[in-house]
Formats: structure tokens, C-alpha cells, sequence
């Protein structure tokens, strides 16, 4: 049998990103928890393959002349909130020109709600962790057998709508191959600017985060654990870490294939010192660039000299706010003097402290607590800085505050851009106060002299830099 994977045409020309999941594209990353599942129904023997339709620049009509064309047994798309309008188009043009084929949706969005989903007697949702409920079904389908029995599956029968038992996460994760990135066919259109060198290309290296922030949307892959595990047990999945060993080998793997950058695409990397410095050691005379996201109370000096010495350019940190109250109703639990320790840890041994503050995640934010963020930012001189609205995303904590206080502006959640657009609004900092204030954040830092000089290099040119600047304003 023969499967494809689809990236179907946007709607409305705004490209959702699908590997964080939560955003719209400013650079694309390939998604490695797509081509991990391709990578395991590769091993076990199927015709794999994967059809982006965002960098071919297809709009729907070459979309459908391919469905004309092509005879795959199973299609396949991995969906998030913000690509479900554009994943159910693809959906009726495949019926009305493949007819009933077999078109299978995973990721966090059909994880959540299945239901919206499969919609006729040949469509289906894989919930969770993708990989071996997407072998075992396709294997189902092949053999035109019963699809009951396999966990963390729903389907349609008799216009009823079974979700069978879920899926147990995978317990180690060194059995799985890796990402089947040969399927990619435009290697060199993917980037990631903080890191400014290509080929590029990502890994996950752990799956989950222990802690329990009420906004969060982890990267899509551990979403979707997240709430698979929470709608059948009510609690987060436990965290599983690929061995050092294992992550040392596919680091090898991608220099020996020419790859010069990598995003660890991990919620967290930094799980423990003795972990982390032995990854480090292992890949350190590799030559790779590469970043991650870490908590700021993870990381201590040795560990951040050996990712120094092992050629990290970036961090990522979580700090959401420098305000000790919200960072407690978010349920961060983070003191505010660690993020800022951690931001000078990081810049003392060279590495880019990029971090992340969100607004309006919390009825304690006012237009003091942004101007409080603002000028932060500024003390402590930080590399980088993305300024978003919080947005509630359906199946987090944030999600049932917004509805049950009817904070949204539009009813319910919206996909929009959070670095332009609030969907939520309180009595005192409405959405136009909310818009006005992440417009403002980013022009005064982004449109800086200090900024644009030291980034127009890495960016590559002063057209990346002002299509960048696109995005924002």
C-alpha cells in the first residue's frame, strides 16, 4: 500500500505552523513527529509519501489536479487548531475526486476532538502519540480487518462514532527509527534565523513537560499526548526521554548527511545536569549549530558552559512575564529571579537569551505589568524577544477560565495571530488595549538600531529582516 502525507493549501493565504502548533509560519521547521510515523510504516514495509503542498506554493487547484493524478491507497494529515478549516477542505476535495479512500488525521487538534473529524464510514483519527496506532491501522486497512481493538483509534460505523481505548505512551523511545527526512523534498527551504545556517533541520530528543502552566500549548506532538492522557486518565502523561547515546547517534547521523543547524524541538531539553553535560560532550566536536527551550531553574552554569562548548547559539526561555503574581496564577512556578539569573547565565557564556512574554494570560495583567515587561527586557539586554497575546487554546486550563469568565471576544476560541490579535478581552485592558500593547512591545524592539544591526547578518539580508518585520506589524 502506498500512504501520503498532506500539507493542504491555507484557506486564507496565512500558513498554519504545525510543529509548535500554535502559531501562524514565519519559517519553516520539518515536522519530525509526521516523519517519525512515516519513518516506523517505512520499517514495516509501506510506500511512504509526503506531499507539502505550503513550500510547492500550491493553491487549491493544484491541490485537486494532484488528487486527479495520484493513486495513494491512504492519505494522511496532521492536523493542529489553527490548519482544521484548511485539513477539512482537503478532506471534501479528496471525496469528491478519490471518493471514499481512506484519509487518516492525527496531531492535537483531532487528538481533542475526534468527533469533528471523522466525518463518513472511511475517515479516521489516530489519538496521541502517532506511531505504532497509525502501523497497526494501516495494516487494519490493508488487510480490510476490524479496527476495534486498536487503542487510541476513532472511527465511524453505522453513522456511530467509536473511540476505542487509548494508547499507553511509548515507553522508550530509542526503539523508534528516525525521522524519515529523505521524504522531504525541498531539504533546503527550511530554517530557523536564530540559528542562520542551512541545511536545517529539527529533532526531539524527549516528549512532555512535568510542569503545569494553564496557558501552555507544548510542542503539537506532546499536545496531543497531553490530551489523549487527560481525556481517558485525567492527568498529564509522565515525561520519557530518549538515552544520551541514542541522541549522540542521530546528531552523527545529520553530519554525515551535510546538516549544519538543528532546533531540539523538545517542550524542555535540560532534564538533569549528568543528561545534559554527556549530550553536550557527545556532540561537541560535531561543528553542528543548534537551540532548544529549557526552564531557567534547569539550567546551571555547567550545564550551560557545556552547551556553549558544544556550539548552542540559543535558548529559549519561558519567562511569560517578570511579574511574580502572574507568573503564580499561570502557574509557572518559577520565581521572577531566576529567569533573570537565567538570562545572564546564558548571555555570560555566549549563548543568544531569546525568551518569550505573553499578555493578557492572567486578570492581574494591566498596562503597568506590560510597561513593567517592557522596560525589563530592555535592563537586561536581551538577545531576543517574542511578544505574543495569550490566546486559550482549547484543552488547556486557560481555555475553561476564558469560557467560564467569558473573556472571549468572539464567543469562543478563534484561531488568530498572537503577535497582532487578542481573541480575549477583561473589563480593564480590553482587546484594542491588548493589540496596542504587543504592537508597541515589538516595534520597540524589534525596529531598534541595536537590533537591526546585529541580525540583518544572520538573518541573511535586509529582505529577511523586513519580510520578518511583515509578520508583526
Amino acid at each position: 500500500m502506498k500512504i501520503t502525507f498532506l500539507v493542504p493549501p491555507p484557506i486564507d493565504g496565512n500558513i498554519p505552523e504545525r510543529v509548535a502548533g500554535c502559531a501562524y509560519l514565519l519559517y519553516y521547521v520539518p515536522n519530525i513527529f509526521l516523519l517519525s510515523a512515516a519513518a516506523v510504516l517505512e520499517k514495516g514495509g509501506y510506500e511512504v509519501k509526503y506531499i507539502e503542498s505550503t513550500i510547492k506554493k500550491w493553491e487549491q487547484k493544484q491541490f485537486r489536479a494532484f488528487q486527479r493524478e495520484d493513486l495513494s491507497d491512504i492519505y494522511s494529515m496532521y492536523s493542529v487548531n489553527l490548519s482544521q478549516e484548511a485539513d477539512m477542505q482537503a478532506l471534501n476535495d479528496i471525496r469528491e475526486i478519490r471518493g471514499d479512500v481512506p484519509i487518516v488525521f492525527f496531531g492535537p487538534a483531532p487528538s481533542d476532538r475526534p468527533a469533528e473529524f471523522v466525518v463518513d464510514g472511511n475517515s479516521y483519527v489516530v489519538r496521541g502519540e502517532p506511531e505504532y496506532t497509525m502501523l497497526e491501522l494501516v495494516k487494519a486497512l490493508e488487510a480490510k480487518s476490524t479496527i476495534n481493538g486498536i487503542k487510541s483509534v476513532s472511527f465511524k460505523t453505522s453513522d456511530k462514532i467509536i473511540h476505542n481505548a487509548n494508547r499507553e505512551p511509548i515507553e522508550d523511545l530509542d526503539v523508534l527509527p528516525f525521522p524519515a527526512r529523505h521524504l522531504l523534498e525541498e531539504r533546503d527551504v527550511y530554517y530557523n534565523p536564530k540559528l542562520g545556517m542551512r541545511p536545517f533541520t529539527a529533532i526531539c530528543t524527549s516528549r512532555g513537560c512535568s510542569y503545569r502552566c494553564i496557558y501552555c500549548v507544548p510542542s503539537s506532538l506532546s499536545f496531543s499526548r497531553e490530551l489523549e492522557y487527560k481525556h481517558h486518565l485525567g492527568k498529564k502523561p509522565p515525561v520519557r526521554k530518549r538515552s544520551p547515546e541514542n541522541i549522540i547517534e542521530e546528531f552523527k547521523l545529520l553530519k554525515s548527511q551535510g546538516y549544519k543547524a538543528v532546533n531540539i524541538q523538545d517542550d524542555q531539553f535540560v532534564w538533569g545536569e549528568e543528561r545534559t553535560i554527556k549530550i553536550c560532550e557527545g556532540i561537541r566536536n560535531l561543528d553542528i549549530v543548534w537551540g532548544c527551550s529549557a526552564r531557567s531553574d534547569h539550567l546551571t552554569e555547567p550545564i550551560v558552559k557545556a552547551m556553549s562548548e558544544a556550539h548552542c547559539k540559543f535558548i529559549d526561555l519561558g519567562v511569560e512575564s517578570f511579574n511574580q503574581e502572574i507568573l503564580d496564577y499561570v502557574k509557572k512556578d518559577i520565581d521572577v529571579k531566576k529567569n533573570e539569573e537565567a538570562i545572564k547565565l546564558v548571555k555570560k557564556y555566549g549563548i543568544s537569551a531569546k525568551i518569550n512574554i505573553m499578555f493578557g494570560a492572567s486578570p492581574l495583567e494591566t498596562s503597568d505589568t506590560i510597561k513593567k515587561n517592557m522596560e525589563e527586557v530592555k535592563r537586561l539586554k536581551v538577545d531576543q524577544v517574542m511578544y505574543n497575546i495569550a490566546n486559550p487554546f482549547p484543552g488547556t486550563e486557560f481555555y475553561k477560565i476564558a469560557k467560564e469568565n467569558k473573556l472571549f471576544v468572539y464567543g469562543d476560541y478563534k484561531p488568530v495571530n498572537v503577535a497582532k490579535e487578542a481573541n480575549i478581552a477583561y473589563p480593564h485592558l480590553g482587546k484594542t488595549d491588548l493589540e496596542k500593547a504587543v504592537r508597541r512591545a515589538n516595534f520597540e524592539f524589534f525596529l531598534t538600531p541595536r537590533f537591526i544591526l546585529k541580525n540583518v547578518r544572520r538573518l541573511g539580508s535586509l529582505a529577511s529582516l523586513k519580510a520578518m518585520f511583515r509578520k508583526l506589524f
